[in-house]
């Protein structure tokens, strides 16, 4: 169940094809999620609120009081509560209220109120979506950091066909289920965007400037956020609101002031897109008061403004990408071509004003894509979508750098960490406090040395911690979920396997803004530290484990010894007996003599099995089929053991694909049968599996 613990509210508004709601809502109980949904008047109309209710185990929301108690349904307390909100289906009416803040009824209070991500599906007729003003509210609530699920094309309630139908709630799962669980070239990568002109102030009243609007560089900027990017966006002055709430947004007027704030944050990216209009030229003197009208004729002398693009192309290490804009009238890709050479980009964006539909102040561009391969020529789009191609190049450059840029031997730690640290669900505004903590797990988890071994590039274990804050107080109290997962790659191929996957929540402690995170073994007293240390361990000796039978003894013994010593640090993770799938019980388990077969699996599985398939898929899954034998005897074993039900949810996928071949039915039956019984809630996955076998 992927979505597992997701606090979802669902808006359902007054369509036809309100009646997919209720599938939507069984999907997403399904995958785990706690949903609650909130209806308009109009939608009950269409499917009822028992209904709704019955699917999500909740009572359906739809006034602001209710008329039997005069209890408040509390708009506010539902947006502090979600991980996310869907709005499915999601009328015309609907959108333009949304769009325009138009808060007369509970749905739209709420997404006024919402502080998680906010997914919109449309649904009406093909004239509906078309018009001007449907459209435009769409491009309203996308610059408010929404993400629009597109309707798909068919026949309509109207009996026209066309593009109108609200997405179906199968995909609109997928699309949730890919926003949380992303894996994505851009995670965690620090990409630094400008967009909009830039003013050179003449007097105080009068400046030079341009066109731009900066829509094209906030759509590349909510893209790479969307990709999980860490975005700085630097921007000229423009009329748009920052376009996604994890960018963090800059704003300059002049070119100077561009510059300044480029250079000085260039040094610490991945990569940069450079989309702003930046003037080239400033006046040389600029007035302190309002020149006055004197003569017929006035001159302004000017000076040149330093080449921004240039100024990175030089700094760029090769580590680094760095891609630029081109706006051209005449000689358009000559013109592109060179500027890409002369300030050493990686790859250029060419539009031009020969194009209809291309350029400044309008929602559309067509674009030409050029580096050192060749040229990708586009068709008119949408801004956005248009953000998704530059997007999808700068990824594509990306996984180059790391397959045959970056070197393939390197001294290394262990762990190749992504620290994300999610702060949607407080109002807390110390976001110094958030970036210095973020930056101190990133340190304290990639720079301690875990173990004696420097590791090849392609043995290193990829980590993601990702804490979401549940509460936060200005004296540097916490309380956190920590999601943190781990794969290992396999050896002589490009393929990862997922080594350890697990929630944590309720973590308790303090941290001191610019503290340095440090651990003792021998003396624990934080909480925090404790913690990553025991999941460090963990990973890296269930790693060794996979390498070799009983190889992570070492290590997985010194997370035991956290979990034993640190049962008074602040919250129940750490305390025996206290819960059956807590931190404790999880190494505890695993560790046990009688859990032998489950740590003889994790050598077999990976190492034999998942090698072998890669050279011969019958030889590799006979292996594989081998090592089920021993989950289930390390089950019989010890029944009420967690760590063997949760091997199984963060396999899940892989075991579907592994036996998802045609044939080999008595095998499958025998694989499901133990897998049911170890993980009866995942029925459906495994019956994936015994389908797969007719």
């Amino acid at each position: 169940m992927q979505l597992q613990g997701k606090k979802i509210v669902l808006g359902v508004t007054g369509s036809i094809a309100a009646y997919k709601a209720a599938m939507l809502v069984r999907l997403l109980v399904k995958e785990g999620a706690e949903v609650q949904v909130v209806m308009t008047g109009s939608a009950r109309e269409f499917i009822t609120p028992l209904t709704l209710s019955t699917l999500s185990g909740r009572p359906v929301l739809s006034e602001f009081f209710s008329s039997a108690s005069g209890e408040w349904n509390s708009h506010v307390e539902l947006g502090l509560w979600a991980d996310a909100m869907i709005v499915a289906p999601a009328t015309a009416s609907t959108i333009g209220k949304m769009a325009s803040g138009i808060a007369d009824n509970l749905l739209v209070t709420t997404y006024l109120s919402m502080k998680a991500p906010v997914f919109v599906a449309p649904a009406m007729d093909l004239d509906m979506f078309a018009h001007p003003s449907t459209q435009r509210n769409l491009d309203i609530l996308r610059s408010y950091g929404n993400t629009i699920i597109e309707p798909a094309s068919g026949e309509l309630a109207s009996h026209l066909s066309g593009k109108g139908r609200m997405e179906e709630p199968c995909n609109i799962v997928s699309l949730l289920k890919d926003f949380f669980f992303a894996d994505s070239p851009l995670a965690g990568k620090k990409i630094l965007i400008t967009a909009g002109p830039t003013y050179e102030k003449i007097d105080p009243v009068r400046f030079i400037g341009n066109y731009s609007s900066g829509k094209m560089g906030f759509a590349i900027a909510r893209e790479c956020a969307v990709q999980g990017a860490e975005v700085t966006l630097v921007s000229g002055p423009v009329a748009l609101g920052t376009p996604h709430p994890a960018i963090k947004r800059v704003d300059v007027e002049s070119a100077m002031q561009m510059h300044d704030v480029v250079v000085g944050q260039f040094p610490e990216c991945d990569a940069a897109i450079l989309c702003a209009a930046v003037a080239d030229y400033r006046p040389a003197v600029q007035a302190y008061e309002k020149i006055k009208r004197t003569s017929d004729n006035m001159s302004i002398e000017l000076e040149a403004n330093p080449d921004i693009a240039a100024c990175l192309g030089r700094m760029k290490s090769e580590k680094q990408l760095l891609a630029g804009f081109a706006l051209e009238t005449n000689d358009a890709e000559s013109n592109a071509r060179h500027k890409l050479q002369k300030k050493n980009l990686d790859f250029i964006v060419l539009n031009s004003l020969e194009d209809k539909g291309a350029g400044f102040a309008v929602d559309t561009n067509k674009v030409t894509i050029i580096d050192k391969e060749g040229a990708t020529r586009y068709p008119l789009k949408s801004k956005s979508e248009v953000a998704h191609d530059i997007v999808s190049h700068l990824s594509k450059l990306l996984l180059m750098f790391l397959l045959f840029i970056m070197p393939l031997s390197i001294e290394a730690q262990e762990l190749n960490a992504t620290v994300t640290l999610n702060t949607s669900k407080i109002q807390g505004t110390n976001t110094e406090a958030f970036n210095l903590l973020k930056n101190a797990l990133t340190e304290f988890i990639n720079n301690q040395k875990w173990t004696g071994y420097n590791y090849e590039e392609n043995e290193r274990i990829a980590c993601n911690f990702t804490f979401i804050v549940d509460s936060y107080s200005d004296d540097g109290a916490f309380t956190c979920t920590l999601m943190v997962q781990s794969t290992r790659p396999i050896f002589g191929t490009t393929y990862s396997s997922v080594l350890f996957k697990y929630e944590d929540k309720g973590i308790r402690f303090n941290y001191v803004p610019y503290d340095r995170l440090e651990f003792n073994e021998d003396n624990l007293d934080n909480n925090l530290t404790a913690v990553v240390a025991f999941y460090a361990y963990t990973i890296i000796g269930m790693d060794m484990d996979s390498m070799g039978e009983f190889g992570g003894n070492e290590l997985l013994n010194k997370a035991l010894n956290i979990a034993n010593n640190a049962q008074n640090l602040g919250d129940s993770g750490w305390r025996a007996g206290s819960s059956e799938n807590n931190r404790y019980t999880i190494i505890d388990d695993y560790m046990n003599g009688s859990m032998q077969p489950l740590r003889q699996l994790m050598y077999r599985y990976h190492r034999l099995g998942l090698d072998t398939m890669f050279k011969g898929a019958d030889a590799g899954r006979k292996i594989i089929t081998e090592c089920i034998t021993l989950l289930k005897e390390a089950y019989e074993n010890k029944p009420l053991a967690y760590i063997t039900k949760l091997f199984t949810e963060y396999k899940q996928e892989e075991l579907v694909n592994i036996y998802s071949n045609e044939g080999g039915g008595d095998e499958k039956k025998a694989v499901v049968g133990i897998l049911s019984e170890i993980s009866p809630s995942l029925s459906n996955s495994w019956d994936k599996i015994l389908k797969s076998a007719l």
